[in-house]
């Protein structure tokens, strides 16, 4: 019989949850006696809990901690009955006295599964148990195997529960069908992994940094993109010795602010070299120039798919907060690794408390990358430069002198920063290496920025450039590479894209915390200046899985710099698995419009403020206003939500619609 292939990680829920309303056959009865509630994430790579790539498994049991000892040994007795009933049961049997349940570290839910993992004969991965004295777990696995974790999980928590059910009642509560239904699942494991040969060679990989994956029917599926293979069985496999030949450039992009500015310059300036990239953004995935997902790709998720894929040459992904917490790093090995910044932005949410916090999680960006670029100017980046070693490390500044760029240099593998005019104007990049001057690179004629090469984006571009001279891929004619840089609606969407229609100026921007609206404010004060805008009307959104100090904020910082608010629902954020139950249908625009009115009052102005019940009121309302206003207007639709792909797309339709209503 062929063996089950292993679920790919895109064919499986992030949690995939398993409560008493669906328990497995064997588990039905005395579930609430014990475990009541249990759930297995999907693990890409290393999270800051946990060292190795793995799953993450959650449990909430009835039973104190101080009984687990007790409990367990009467556990034992139980399967020692069972075993007479089904002698194959002997091997688990003998593998799970061997556990101690005094240690520490001990979990009655993971100490089953680990001796149905040993009896196996699955190598020996390591695991972490987090245990709360009410009985709450929480324990991380690097198994590989996501169906031995859920087989044998279901088996010992039908387990634990039957014991715990015979020591109240005090006789095992099993019917017989159960029993055989029980015995079936357990029978069955293993064929839901590889043959011990295989599991070996899995693990020898695994201990190489070397991207796996097993494909079922005695096939794996060895290394990246183009240098992948696939190999059956567990042949002899040279490349093993030199992972390098398995492995295809990577640069990852981290950090709070500038990230997908960042990966579109970086992305531009590496699709010159020819080769077939891969890139996940903000805003999609891309395989070589084909867009293969809409909306937010910059998860594990993306990056772990588009590995497998055998076209790409070299792979560009940006990487944030959400996706280093659910799925970790998903790579074990990377070329360049950027963090751009360590702001106070998404603080006091899943348990990320301070900055330190923040830059440890985003961290994990730079973790396998055999070069860093960091920014100098920020604190954190400092910190976390200080832990690697200094020839990995390469340092820009956009605001340091030549002397503290030479000696940057000469300490770290390099640095990059600006040559400046009598005015402080940008006049070239330069780049550093070994206390001397590499290379000027001229910025005349370079405007990625919607023709606004403003400060923040000079950062961006400077890390880029850093990024990609660093990097394993040669890049030729730096002299045109640096003027053909573009950011705009066609590859840069939401962040201060902007739509020129007649006398009025459509921005569009994802911004939603102080520090990157104030950003934001730089531009719509320059495109203003620029362009005699006479009126300036902002139409705002916010989800629901938002703290309402966010949103004051939000509401704060663009009171600073427009005259007008359009505060839109978004009916869907509310039904989201993320939305805080503070919330009902409605409340987020009457939110935002009481801060503004409060701002109002408190300054003496009298900016106007409307609440809308969706975009589609909002795209009315608009049209109406524009036309009434007349002259110079500038119009800011400021969603933060990259990731809702059909809004977004009804926002740049209704651009476009304008426009052409304009040329009518």
């Amino acid at each position: 019989m062929p063996k089950k292939p292993q679920l790919r990680p895109n064919d499986r829920t992030d949690d995939r949850k398993h409560g008493d309303s669906q328990p497995p056959p064997a588990a039905q009865g005395p579930a609430a006696f014990g475990y009541r509630d249990w759930t297995i994430s999907q693990r890409f790579g290393p999270t800051s809990a946990f060292a190795w790539s793995g799953y993450r498994v959650k449990a909430e049991c009835a039973v104190p901690a101080e009984q687990w000892p007790a409990w367990w040994n009467a556990a034992l007795r139980v399967l020692t009955r069972m075993q007479a009933s089904h002698a194959p049961l002997g091997g688990w049997l003998e593998q799970l006295r061997a556990s101690d349940p005094e240690r520490e570290d001990f979990e009655p839910l993971a100490a089953g599964w680990r001796g149905l993992a040993d009896m196996l004969g699955v190598p020996d991965y390591p695991m972490q148990a987090r245990i709360r004295t009410d009985g709450a777990s929480a324990w991380f696995t690097a198994s590989p195997y996501g169906d031995l974790l859920e087989l044998g999980v279901r088996l010992t928590r039908a387990w634990l529960n039957w014991t715990l059910a015979a020591r109240q009642l005090g006789q095992l509560p099993v019917k017989a069908e159960q029993f055989r239904s029980w015995c079936g699942v357990f029978d069955s494991l293993a064929q839901a992994i590889p043959d011990s040969e295989v599991m070996q060679l899995h693990h020898r990989l695994w201990g190489k940094g070397v991207t796996w994956q097993w494909l079922g029917e005695n096939r794996t599926r060895i290394g990246e993109g183009i240098r992948q293979v696939t190999v059956e069985g567990a042949p002899d496999i040279p490349q093993i010795d030199d992972p390098e030949s398995l492995h295809i450039p990577i640069y990852t992009v981290t950090g709070s602010v500038g990230k997908t500015t960042t990966v579109r310059l970086l992305h531009q300036l590496l699709q010159s070299t020819g080769k077939c990239l891969a890139l996940t953004a903000s805003d999609g995935a891309w395989i070589g120039t084909d867009q293969i997902t809409k909306g937010d790709a910059i998860g594990g998720a993306g990056a772990h798919a588009l590995l497998q894929d055998p076209q790409i040459e070299a792979a560009l992904f940006e990487q944030g907060r959400g996706g280093f917490l659910k799925q970790g790093m998903p790579y074990a090995h990377s070329d360049v690794g950027v963090m751009l910044n360590i702001q106070a932005v998404h603080l006091h949410v899943d348990g990320i408390e301070t900055l330190e916090d923040m830059a440890d999680l985003k961290a994990l960006g730079l973790l396998p990358a055999r070069v860093a670029v960091l920014n100098r100017e920020d604190t954190q980046c400092r910190r976390i430069g200080d832990q690697r070693a200094p020839d990995s490390c390469v340092w820009f500044s956009v605001n340091a002198g030549s002397q503290d760029l030479r000696a940057l240099s000469e300490q770290f593998l390099g640095a990059a920063g600006i040559q400046r005019g009598e005015m402080g104007e940008p006049q070239s990049l330069v780049i550093w290496r070994d206390g001397r001057p590499e290379r000027h690179l001229s910025l005349d004629g370079v405007a990625p920025y919607h023709g606004l090469l403003g400060e923040k984006t000079l950062e961006e571009l400077l890390a880029a450039v850093a990024a990609a001279w660093f990097g394993p891929l040669p890049i030729e004619d730096w002299d045109a590479r640096l003027p053909a840089l573009r950011l705009d609606s066609e590859n840069h969407l939401f962040r201060t894209s902007i739509h020129r229609q007649g006398d009025v100026i459509f921005v569009l921007d994802k911004a939603a915390e102080d520090s990157s609206l104030s950003v934001l404010q730089d531009a719509i004060e320059e495109i203003a200046r620029r362009e005699g805008i006479g009126r300036r009307i902002v139409a705002m959104c916010r989800a629901a899985g938002e703290h309402p100090d966010r949103h004051y904020e939000s509401a704060r910082s663009l009171f600073r710099f427009m005259d007008e608010f359009v505060c839109f629902d978004r009916p869907d954020t509310y039904t989201t698995n993320w939305a805080l139950p503070i919330y009902e249908p409605g409340s987020i625009p009457l939110l935002l419009r009481d801060e503004l009115q409060r701002l109002n009052a408190e300054a003496g102005t009298n900016k106007p403020v409307t609440v809308l019940p969706d975009w589609a009121a909002t795209e009315e309302f608009l049209r109406k206003r524009i036309a009434e206003l007349g002259g110079k207007t500038l119009v800011l639709i400021n969603q933060p939500s990259t990731g809702v792909y059909g809004l977004n797309e009804s926002i740049v339709d209704f651009v476009a619609g304008q426009s052409a209503a304009d040329e009518r």
